[in-house]
C-alpha cells in the first residue's frame, strides 16, 4: 500500500515510516497539511493517510476539507492519529475511517491498514 503520514512530530514520522516500510508499504511523509496537500497535488494518490489533527500552517481538519473539494482526493481514506482522547469524536465528525491515539499501538495500526486493504480489494 501507498501510505502518506502527516504529522509535525519528526519522531512519529520516522518511527511510523520505518515500521510501515519494514512491512513492505510505500511511505511518504509530510510535516503539516500544506506539505501534504502539495504532495497530493503533484504525486500519486495514496491508499491511506495517517493524519495528525494539530499541526502548524494547515491542520488535519483543514487538509481533509481541502481534499473533500478535490474529486481526485475526496475518496482517500484518512485515519486520525492524535495524542488526545477527544480526537475520536472529531474523527467521526470529519468522516475519518478511524482514530489512533498516541502512543500508537502497532496492532491497531495493522488493523486499520488491513481494513483499508480489504476495502480496496472488495472494490476491484
Amino acid at each position: 500500500m501507498h501510505i502518506l503520514i502527516v504529522d509535525d512530530d519528526e519522531d512519529i514520522l520516522e518511527v511510523l515510516a520505518l515500521v510501515l516500510q519494514a512491512e513492505g508499504h510505500r511511505v511518504e511523509v509530510a510535516a503539516d497539511g500544506l506539505a501534504a496537500l502539495d504532495l497530493l497535488h503533484r504525486g500519486s494518490v495514496p491508499s491511506l493517510i495517517l493524519l495528525d489533527l494539530m499541526m502548524p500552517r494547515l491542520d488535519g481538519e483543514g487538509l481533509l476539507k481541502a481534499m473533500a473539494r478535490d474529486p481526485r482526493l475526496a475518496h482517500v481514506p484518512a485515519c486520525i492519529i492524535s495524542g488526545h482522547q477527544e480526537a475520536r469524536e472529531k474523527a467521526v465528525q470529519l468522516g475519518a475511517i478511524g482514530c489512533l491515539v498516541k502512543p500508537i499501538e502497532l496492532d491497531q495500526l495493522s488493523a486499520v491498514i488491513s481494513g483499508v486493504a480489504a476495502e480496496a480489494e472488495a472494490r476491484t
